[in-house]
């Protein structure tokens, strides 16, 4: 652990924001949140049941940012949990497996399940994950998701979009600092619409005439 992250594990976040990792089952979510939040990964895990749930604190341009990471089921019959975590998040990174081309059809599922249980548009960062077993699958004649897919789609549902592999760590943090980011940049404009309201406000309440005694 570098000097930076473990001072980032200690420090008091500035801000906080609620994480659900969706899609298929199978496609890596737990293995992303071990690679994200213990910098491990282990060929073999039990699939999720229901909900597991981590706080992962991340630098972010200078700010300490705190992620609470919810790892959904990808299983159908735990698909009416999920549903429910949907509704006050505040982003979702939502996976598919590159070497899976069902993971990734399904993904229009997905995108359909989460708009309509959310409470307003949420960001969300598509990954491609197990990127690092596409160059094996390709030399062995098997198909595979390009990364030009993945972007064609991301863009339709007007999403964020990035390739990942939790075995080799590549981008894990980048998908969540990125859609951090954003999520920063939301929360500053709501702030700042909340104080010229308020603004507005006061200035009428200066302009109304005083009761007559």
């Amino acid at each position: 652990m570098t000097n930076e992250s473990l001072s980032t594990s200690y420090a008091t976040p500035e801000r906080m924001y609620k994480l659900v990792l969706a899609g298929d089952a199978a496609v890596g979510k737990s293995s992303f949140i071990l690679r994200l939040c213990k910098n491990k990964f282990h060929s073999s895990l039990n699939a999720t049941l229901g909900v597991d749930f981590q706080v992962k604190n991340l630098k972010v341009d200078s700010k300490t940012i705190a992620l609470q990471l919810w790892d959904t089921a990808g299983q159908e019959r735990f698909r009416s949990i999920a549903k429910s975590y949907f509704r006050r998040v505040d982003g979702v990174l939502l996976l598919y497996d590159v070497t899976c081309e069902s993971s990734f059809v399904n993904i229009r599922d997905w995108m359909s399940t989460i708009e309509e249980s959310s409470q307003k548009k949420v960001p969300i960062m598509l990954c491609g994950n197990k990127c690092d077993l596409r160059d094996s699958y390709l030399r062995e004649g098997r198909k595979v998701v390009s990364r030009e897919s993945g972007q064609r789609l991301a863009k339709h549902y007007d999403a964020l979009f990035i390739e990942t592999s939790a075995k080799d760590g590549k981008h894990i943090e980048d998908a969540c600092k990125e859609l951090a980011r954003i999520l920063t940049s939301l929360e500053n404009e709501e702030i700042e619409q909340s104080g010229l309201k308020l603004e507005k406000k006061d200035r009428e309440k200066k302009k109304r005439p005083c009761c007559p005694s």
